[in-house]
């Protein structure tokens, strides 16, 4: 038993050792948003969220942050899933969000918050929609979102858009955030091209699942394409021993 005890706190601290030049925030494993039209949170999430916020606003005190890229190594990490629920807590507090769906390859907030996928963001650049026209509100007080919009057959040609910088601009005039979801950064270059156009990017890792070499290529190409990781989250992380022994390793 004594052996087992030790390997454990060996391969945790091994494991925290590879992430530690990432990890800036760790929430607690995560439930799946609700496929309805006013999802909901539980207090102790939120909680995490509140705290996962002012991670983001130490990381540099002195540059103002607004817009943020939420994106993960591979597909299925639930980035879009923590996006959500951080966009949920801000909201609750009383600050304007902005959920702009710009994973064009699999987008998902239309479902969430059950509104119309079309008008969205592919009708911002290739349909001469205003701003004004994209923004759908939803039941949540203080949250809108600009859905995916109509399928298109070239989603890198939005992010590479001569536009895409003023459009960005328009958004944070609507908004005290404008959070971005993404595409999975080993999967597109639309993430990097996103990345190096925002105020920071927020990647998200699930535990015991992504290899702490895919991770840290994944940073790498952020960074690459000028892109600043503010921190990453470990989602579902799972505790083999009391929680209470970790904090003191």
């Amino acid at each position: 038993m004594a052996k087992t005890f030790e390997a454990l706190l060996k391969a945790e601290k091994e494991s925290q050792k590879r992430l530690q030049e990432l990890a800036v925030f760790e929430p607690k494993p995560l439930p799946k948003p609700l496929r309805t039209a006013k999802p909901k949170i539980s207090r102790q999430v939120m909680e995490e969220y509140h705290r996962m916020k002012y991670n983001i606003l130490r990381v540099n005190p002195r540059k103002e942050i607004k817009t943020l890229l939420f994106t993960s190594p591979t597909e299925g990490e639930g980035h879009s899933t923590v996006l959500t629920h951080f966009a949920i807590t801000l909201a609750s507090e009383g600050e304007r969000a902005l959920l702009v769906d710009a994973n064009l390859r699999n987008p998902s907030l239309h479902e969430v918050f059950n509104l119309e996928r079309k008008n969205g963001l592919t009708e911002l650049f290739f349909e001469k929609s205003t701003l004004v026209d994209v923004i759908q509100k939803t039941r949540l007080n203080n949250l809108s979102v600009i859905t995916c919009g109509k399928p298109c057959s070239n989603p890198s040609s939005v992010f590479e858009s001569n536009s895409l910088d003023f459009h960005i601009e328009e958004m944070k005039a609507q908004a005290d955030w404008v959070l971005f979801d993404s595409p999975p950064i080993n999967s597109s270059d639309d993430s990097i091209t996103l990345a190096g156009k925002v105020d920071g990017v927020v990647m998200v890792v699930e535990a015991e699942k992504t290899r702490w070499e895919v991770a840290e290529s994944a940073k790498q190409r952020i960074e690459s394409g000028k892109g600043t990781i503010l921190g990453v989250v470990l989602n579902n992380r799972h505790f083999y021993i009391p929680e209470w022994i970790y904090k003191t390793l």
